[in-house]
This record gives C-alpha cells, sequence and structure tokens, in this order.
C-alpha cells in the first residue's frame, strides 16, 4: 500500500474522530481512528501489527454499545449525563465543533512536519504511517484539550490510546504488539464506560401502577 493512500486513510479516521459528536461519539471516534491507522499499523509489522489499532477500534464500538444496553436494561437509578458540558453551557457560533474543526486544519501542518522531520524507529521513509499516526494523536490531544463534557474525554482517550499504540508499532517494530495492545486498551474501556454513563441517564422510572377505585354507588346510578 503507497504512504499517499496510507496518509490519505489516516487524515479522513482523524477528520472522523475530531468531528464526532452526540452519545455514540466515543464508540464512533474509537472505530474512525481504528480503521484510519491500521494501514499505518501494517506497514511495519503486517497483519498483526494492523489488528492493534483494528481490533481496538471495533471493541470500542462494540463494548460501548453493550454497556448501553446493559445500563438502559437495569432497574432505574438516577444517572449521569455524560454529554452535558460541564465547564460551560453549549455555544450555537463557534461552539464545539467548529473549533475542532480548526482544530483538525492545525493539526495538518503540525502533522506533517512531524513526517517529515522526526525519524520513527526503522520506518524513517515511511512517512505516510508517521503522517498518519501524528495527525490522529493530534486530534486526541485537541479533543482532550477542548474536552467540555465527559463524553469529550472518553473520546479523547480513545482516539490517544490508539494513536500511541500505533506510534509505538512504529517506533519499535512488531516486538512491540503486546505492549502496544495494552495501550490501545484505553479505547473500549473508555467506551464501555461512557456507554454505561449513557445508559443510565437514558432509563425511564417504572413506576407501578395506581390500583383503581372502585365505582360508588353514584356511578352505578
Amino acid at each position: 500500500m503507497s504512504q499517499q493512500l496510507i496518509a490519505t486513510l489516516g487524515f479522513f479516521g482523524g477528520l472522523v474522530a475530531a468531528m464526532v459528536d452526540g452519545r455514540r461519539s466515543v464508540n464512533i471516534a474509537a472505530l474512525a481512528a481504528g480503521l484510519g491507522l491500521a494501514a499505518a499499523a501494517a506497514s511495519v509489522g503486517g497483519g498483526p501489527a494492523a489488528l492493534v489499532p483494528l481490533l481496538a477500534g471495533v471493541a470500542a464500538a462494540l463494548l460501548g454499545w453493550l454497556a448501553l444496553r446493559a445500563a438502559t436494561a437495569m432497574r432505574w437509578v438516577p444517572g449521569l449525563d455524560p454529554t452535558v458540558p460541564v465547564v460551560a453551557p453549549p455555544a450555537a457560533l463557534f461552539g464545539p465543533r467548529s473549533i475542532r474543526a480548526l482544530g483538525a486544519a492545525l493539526a495538518l501542518p503540525a502533522a506533517s512536519w512531524v513526517s517529515l522531520n522526526v525519524q520513527v524507529g526503522g520506518v524513517a521513509t515511511a512517512h505516510g504511517a508517521i503522517f498518519a499516526t501524528a495527525y490522529v494523536w493530534f486530534v486526541g490531544c485537541m479533543r482532550l484539550l477542548r474536552a467540555r463534557a465527559l463524553d469529550d474525554l472518553a473520546a479523547a482517550a480513545a482516539v490517544i490510546g490508539i494513536a500511541a499504540a500505533t506510534g509505538w508499532i512504529l517506533e519499535a517494530g512488531p516486538g512491540a504488539i503486546p505492549e502496544a495492545s495494552a495501550a490501545a486498551g484505553l479505547a473500549p474501556v473508555a467506551a464501555a464506560a461512557a456507554g454505561w454513563l449513557v445508559g443510565r441517564h437514558r432509563r425511564t422510572l417504572r413506576r407501578p401502577t395506581a390500583p383503581q377505585p372502585e365505582p360508588g354507588p353514584e356511578a352505578a346510578a
């Protein structure tokens, strides 16, 4: 696979991770990061290395969905909504998504500079893989710095974990797959935690139905 294609996949994966919003943002961001960086990891370690970011993204999406379903099915308990901003109220003009779009645009030259000037392990000539990993990592850091709610923090943790795992493979080669898998495991943990909180908040209170009073003599008359 050409380095240009690897860089393109990483760019689109990072762009989705930067822009996604909503209650499933953590799952989608982790899945996009995993899909976007699988080719970059494969350029160094082949198929086994590609499975590290790919499986981390898929596991994050699956565990996030399962945690949401489990929390929704349980008995009602007051839950914390992870999508409610903690730092400031939502802004309409130049809000969180606009700022993240600007951050994703600024990450392009930063990742390009890293790919051209920073030698990573034995892949000094694999500029596309380095660019893809650096771009997704910058996107994760941008989401972390701009986090306003718990789901933003979880999405940032998932993206940074997958990007760090891919960068570890680029630096140390296929021998670093076990350690990189541990770093990538941050993504499913963050997605499961966010899904659990979302599911708890979405549960509805089921009150027992009050018995209906017996009709009195007036009703019979």
